[in-house]
């Protein structure tokens, strides 16, 4: 009953701006909403923590229309996450904890694409399309558009990509290939790696190619096509999501696979994937039947 409370509390405070109050009236409302929904999660903190062998969902935000294709996910400093929709380069800017959609921009022009994936590192931010294209570009404040640029790193000929990600402490970016190509190939989860600063064209430093039967373990699942990938905060390893096997996995740097299991909860299209510093495992999930949004667990290693 709780979860549902919450859920519809995301839906209301996207529709703040239009209900004709004034600057000061929209901000006392939304500290306020914010307050209830902050005051909300910690007893489902509480009630997550209490029960860990359940794996309690402690909080469902649904997504505003604009973010009904939800893909990727990236981490700030700030504790927020950036996501972003399918079709547009548009990167929104959303508090976890609240589901408050704090902030919308946008790529210069407004670029159109299968934009699949996004990721942070330092100042910069990337937003990866399927056919392994790279935008480069920075953080920019609510409406407004950036410049970026483009890197075009070759390897959509062999791979589609859902999935990016930056790795620190290599200090490059990682992708993890959703289908192979070439149907002669193997079945296996494989990611490529590209040092930072990109070059133009980028330069593959390193491929990690995991065979299938050990990503999937004692699954029965036919493939596993990433959908995305992040970096678990706490021991470096790779966590992948993928959304037609409603799985994921936990890998080392070294190919290790740590982890192979479902999603808890329900998630008919998971696209995006995140752990937090505070121990909260973040998936979003497409409009599919259901509205999209984001479901936050407390995160198990």
């Amino acid at each position: 009953m709780m979860l549902a409370k919450i859920a519809l509390l995301a839906a209301i405070i996207v529709s703040v701006d239009s209900c004709g109050e004034t600057p000061q009236a929209k901000a006392a409302e939304a500290k306020s909403i914010a307050a209830k929904r902050i005051q909300q999660f910690r007893q489902r903190e509480a009630q997550a923590d209490a029960n860990p062998e359940k794996n309690l969902p402690i909080a469902e935000w649904i997504m505003p229309y604009t973010l009904r294709e939800i893909s990727g996910l990236a981490l700030t400093t700030r504790g927020t996450v950036l996501t972003h929709d399918d079709n547009v380069g548009r990167v929104s800017e959303i508090d976890p904890r609240t589901g408050i959609l704090l902030k919308s921009f946008s790529l210069a022009g407004l670029q159109k694409g299968d934009f699949e994936a996004i990721t942070i590192a330092g100042q910069d931010i990337y937003l990866m399309a399927s056919n392994g294209k790279i935008y480069k570009f920075r953080e920019a404040a609510d409406g407004q558009q950036v410049p970026f640029q483009i890197f075009d790193t070759g390897l959509g000929k062999e791979c589609e990509f859902e999935s990016l990600t930056y790795e620190p402490d290599s200090s490059r970016l990682l992708m993890a290939c959703k289908r192979i190509l070439n149907k002669n190939e193997g079945k296996e989860l494989r990611i490529y790696m590209l040092p930072l600063p990109l070059r133009n064209p980028p330069v593959v430093s390193g491929t990690m190619a995991i065979p299938l039967d050990e990503v999937r373990q004692k699954n029965k699942w036919k493939n596993f096509r990433a959908s995305d990938i992040n970096i678990d905060p706490f021991t470096g390893n790779y966590i992948i999501v993928a959304s037609r096997e409603k799985a994921y996995v936990v890998i080392t740097p070294e190919g290790d696979v740590v982890k192979s299991e479902m999603l808890p909860g329900d998630h008919r299209q998971a696209e995006g994937i995140a752990i937090t510093r505070d121990s909260l495992l973040l998936v979003s999930d497409e409009a599919n039947v259901t509205p999209p949004k984001i479901t936050v667990y407390r995160w198990h290693p």
